[in-house]
């Protein structure tokens, strides 16, 4: 969208926008997927019927199917057009030579994120350093075997800093040399009270947005914060295992024995929702608060999560997919490091599960990727 003027943006454009953004041009898609996209990235300004306007861009798109629901293939003549439109080459290569590695993991810091990686990927034996020596990030490599028997190659570094710029250079990198299918990131995060949540419990951002992005105004002699964000979604198919894991899942039993420390009173739990990021500790209930008014299913907040959507979003072709794996640590107030190992703990065993049994289903090995 960013690539042509406003003006340009018309709902022709966008919804042919949205079917590449989904990958389309590869496999279909239904009409809610594309609204809900839209709707995620353009709000108000989303064209009100989609289901419509595919139906009239019968050159464009094709119905693959009878439905219900019907699924929608993005023609070649489509993405040719929406070439045309945008001025983008918009590759699409989709074969998995493309891709060099399968699973990159970008970490805040060393510990307690980056340790307990290592030891949910198989501990520090099967690890071993890899990479240019010129390059400024330290990467270690192992394989992790999936439930069907693939071996995955795995990678793995961590930010030269705490923050969204840090992490937006380290996953670019991370890209640029390894080219992983798909990037996460595994690490801790300050939870809002809604839900129930407990230490231990697992954000997965969809979207990651950056709430200090907007404008700051001065109204009737009152400083407003008008925001302006661009919030960045998980991919359809990952959202939609991840769903599987909601509610009291058997998993997060399994993980919990496996720590051998002090343990929350109630079992953890998977959440799947808005997550705020910005360059800033917060340790002020109220300012969590604050950021809920414009995003009031907000499940939590950090400091790294949409750097790294960001720089994965605007990689280069074909991309990886992108996901974000962080444990509650603490409520944004009254900081403290009690909880923080037993977090990370959580986030890394539970990325490392969610990819040993899901793997077949996010890659089909009957599909290119």
């Amino acid at each position: 969208m960013s690539a042509v003027k406003p003006r340009e943006r018309t709902d022709q454009y966008a919804v042919l926008s949205a079917l590449f953004a989904l990958g389309a041009h590869a496999a279909p898609v239904t009409a809610k997927q594309v609204s809900d996209l839209l709707k995620l990235h353009l709000g108000t300004k989303a064209p009100p019927n989609v289901n419509a306007c595919l139906r009239n861009y019968t050159a464009y798109a094709s119905p693959k199917d009878k439905g219900p629901p019907l699924r929608w293939l993005m023609t070649q003549k489509g993405v040719d057009h929406l070439r045309a439109l945008s001025g983008l080459s918009l590759s699409v290569a989709s074969d998995v030579e493309s891709f060099k590695s399968d699973v990159g993991v970008v970490c805040a810091l060393e510990y307690p994120g980056l340790a307990a990686v290592i030891h949910a990927f198989g501990g520090i034996r099967n690890w071993k350093e890899v990479g240019d020596p010129r390059h400024t990030h330290v990467y270690r490599e192992t394989n992790l075997v999936t439930a069907d028997g693939s071996t995955l190659r795995v990678l793995a570094t961590t930010s030269t800093s705490m923050g969204l710029t840090a992490a937006a250079i380290a996953t670019t990198q991370l890209v640029l040399q390894f080219r992983p299918r798909l990037v996460v990131m595994i690490g801790i995060a300050a939870g809002t009270r809604s839900g129930g949540k407990q230490f231990g419990d697992v954000l997965v951002a969809d979207p990651s947005v950056d709430y200090n992005s907007g404008k700051v105004v001065l109204a009737d002699g009152i400083r407003e914060f008008q925001p302006d964000p661009y919030p960045i979604g998980l991919n359809p198919r990952l959202r939609s295992l991840l769903h599987k894991y909601g509610g009291a899942h058997s998993i997060f039993g399994e993980i919990r024995r496996r720590w051998k420390g002090p343990k929350p009173n109630a079992p953890n739990r998977l959440h799947v929702g808005p997550v705020g990021a910005a360059d800033q500790v917060i340790d002020d209930a109220a300012r969590v608060l604050e950021i809920q008014k414009n995003w009031r299913k907000l499940i939590g907040v950090e400091m790294e999560t949409y750097g790294v959507y960001r720089a994965i979003h605007e990689s280069p072709e074909p991309k990886p997919r992108a996901a974000s794996f962080k444990a509650v640590c603490d409520f944004a107030a009254e900081k403290s490091d009690s909880w923080q190992e037993y977090a990370a703990f959580v986030a890394a065993e539970f990325a490392a599960e969610f990819l040993r049994r899901e793997w077949a289903a996010l890659w089909p090995k009957t599909v290119n990727a």
